[in-house]
């Protein structure tokens, strides 16, 4: 089934159009473009990236409702590409998509799958043994930390350690274009230019510890007077008006701890972290987060949990801090003592530019990925 002298044909599948899933997908998309491979992309009608390059074809057809209508449709796509992988990134409709998986075991294509999430942060009982029946039908699984493949072979021990394949995250260089200076960030956002900035990013749930953040304030306030917290995202699971009656109860005025909830647009999303000096990831549990990678792309220094693999990502002193989970006290320590130190800020978030540039950059990531596509064919 291989295409053009052997190179193997590849259907890239990602069902949100839009988030940082989508935009990891469309930054490898762009990376595989320069590797061995013959590639399509399969996506929703949505596609928030579709103002920016993209090297590799493209098609829009996918979604969630009417599932039956959307499986024909790929099944012609499977006909006429004749894919020798199937690499999912999403699924069309998780409690539906064994058929799917069993319509490439029928045609002999074989399946990788990115673990972005072992099991949904909101798991439903019977979606641990869906996933992990998902698991076992892929002959690839790609795991951003060795800490997430050990944890998988600990939740499915039957799964042959050779089809499980660590590759880093990657970086989000595909947004330098929207790079300003922090004043330009700013200024329009309208944030005060003498303020040392720490920032909560992305989509709010109870897991990642927004509270503990709000909580932690007041006590690193008490030190660095000029600090400013800034949250800034969607909530998506939990009640704004809980976090809004939090920060009200602790005396948080506007001068203290900015909110800005709702669906940040990628402008606005990298305008909050060049605004920033340091990223904030207070999780109580975490896989592997997209923020970090974004932070380090904008030269941004990070604070986060030892939870998930933010240990073998965040480098303790060189390009950011790690701290225990739902420890409030130490938080507030961390945070006192990375805002009131400037230089090292700096010296930080210019050393995680450079990982951003070099251990987490696309061209490599996107090798390591054909490693594993064609290891799964030469195995299937």
């Amino acid at each position: 089934m291989a295409g053009e002298k052997g190179r193997p044909k590849i259907i890239l599948l990602e069902t949100g159009g839009f988030g940082g899933i989508h935009n990891y997908t469309h930054a490898l998309a762009n990376g595989l473009a320069g590797c061995e491979v013959e590639l399509v992309f399969l996506t929703t009608e949505r596609y928030e990236m579709e103002d920016q390059p993209c090297n590799f074809e493209l098609l829009r057809f996918l979604r969630s409702e009417g599932y039956w209508r959307t499986l024909r449709r790929v099944w012609r796509v499977f006909r006429s590409f004749k894919p020798d992988v199937l690499h999912v990134q999403s699924f069309i409709a998780p409690r539906k998509d064994l058929a799917l998986l069993l319509l490439c075991r029928v045609l002999r294509i074989e399946i990788v799958l990115t673990v972005h999430n072992i099991l949904p942060h909101e798991v439903r009982p019977f979606e641990r043994a869906l996933y992990f029946l998902y698991y076992r039908l892929a002959q690839g699984l790609i795991l951003h930390s060795e800490l997430n493949r050990q944890r998988l072979r600990e939740m499915v021990p039957d799964l042959e350690g050779e089809r499980l394949h660590v590759v880093p995250h990657g970086n989000s260089e595909q947004f330098r274009y929207l790079e300003t200076s922090r004043a330009q960030a700013r200024r329009r956002l309208d944030l005060s230019q003498d303020a040392t900035i720490a920032l909560f990013l992305g989509s709010v749930r109870p897991y990642k510890g927004l509270d503990l953040l709000i909580d932690a304030m007041p006590e690193a306030l008490s030190a660095c007077p000029k600090a400013l917290l800034v949250v800034a995202g969607h909530v998506e699971v939990g009640n704004q008006e809980e976090y809004e009656a939090r920060i009200a109860d602790l005396g948080l005025g506007p001068e203290e701890l900015v909110q800005r909830y709702g669906y940040l647009s990628n402008e606005d999303m990298i305008g909050y972290v060049r605004a920033a000096d340091l990223v904030v990831l207070p999780y109580r549990e975490i896989y592997q987060s997209g923020v970090v990678f974004l932070a380090y792309s904008f030269g941004r220094a990070v604070l986060a949990t030892r939870v998930g693999s933010f240990p073998e990502t965040v480098e303790e002193g060189r390009s950011g801090w790690l701290v225990e989970p739902e420890d409030v006290a130490g938080l507030s320590r961390a945070l006192v003592a990375a805002l009131s130190a400037p230089d090292l800020l700096r010296q930080a978030g210019d050393y995680a530019r450079h990982l951003a540039d070099t251990r987490y950059g696309w061209p490599d990531i996107a090798r390591q990925t054909e490693e594993v596509y064609r290891r799964a064919v030469e195995d299937g």
